[in-house]
């Protein structure tokens, strides 16, 4: 006898196959919105490879001078000035040779006093023995600008040997040490050496 055929079972499968495709893909979302980004960069680091310090720059652009060119500038400001002591002593021995006028023992004086404030106010930092360097220079100014009033005291016409002696010889002792002490630092900078007649 013909029966009709049961009405087939349901199948859980795909069910359970959607279930496990949405787990899957919760997983994956979650996955890619907790998952770390990469290292963050350290700015305390910095890029290393191709940053130079602020304070290597800065010495590297800066063009500061070097020892040397120190050297080289504060000898040659030096010089001028003995080049001008120089001048005022071929100054005076014609002074003197014509009978010591006053007016010609009143430019010396005071060619000599504005030498003086120049003498103080050498920077001196660069040179071995720069202030004892100084100092005997300021010496032998300071001494002959006394002179030098000596001279003006008895004007016109000239102080004997002895009136003037003892300052000429402190001139004379403060220029050699002087001498000494200049020489080396000339020969280094390029410059002619000078004797103490020449200063």
């Amino acid at each position: 006898m013909w029966q009709p055929p049961a009405p087939a079972k349901k199948s859980k499968q795909p069910y359970l196959l959607i279930a496990a495709g949405v787990l899957l893909l919760a997983g994956v979302a979650l996955g890619i919105v907790l998952w770390p980004s990469g290292p963050k960069p350290n700015p305390a680091a910095g890029n290393t490879g191709t940053q130079q310090s602020p304070r290597i720059a800065a010495d590297s652009t800066s063009g500061s001078p070097t020892a040397d060119g120190d050297l080289t500038e504060q000898a040659g400001v030096v010089n001028e000035l003995l080049k001008e002591m120089s001048g005022t002593r071929s100054d005076l021995g014609s002074v003197v040779t014509a009978g010591c006028g006053t007016t010609g023992l009143q430019r010396i004086r005071d060619q000599r006093q504005e030498q003086l404030g120049k003498a103080r106010a050498l920077e001196v930092s660069a040179f071995d023995d720069g202030d004892a360097l100084k100092d005997a220079l300021v010496r032998a100014l300071e001494a002959s600008v006394a002179s030098n009033r000596r001279y003006l005291a008895v004007s016109p016409g000239c102080p004997s040997d002895d009136e003037v002696q003892s300052l000429n010889q402190e001139a004379s002792d403060a220029k050699s040490e002087f001498i000494r002490l200049w020489t080396p630092i000339a020969e280094q900078a390029g410059l002619d050496p000078r004797s103490e007649g020449q200063i």
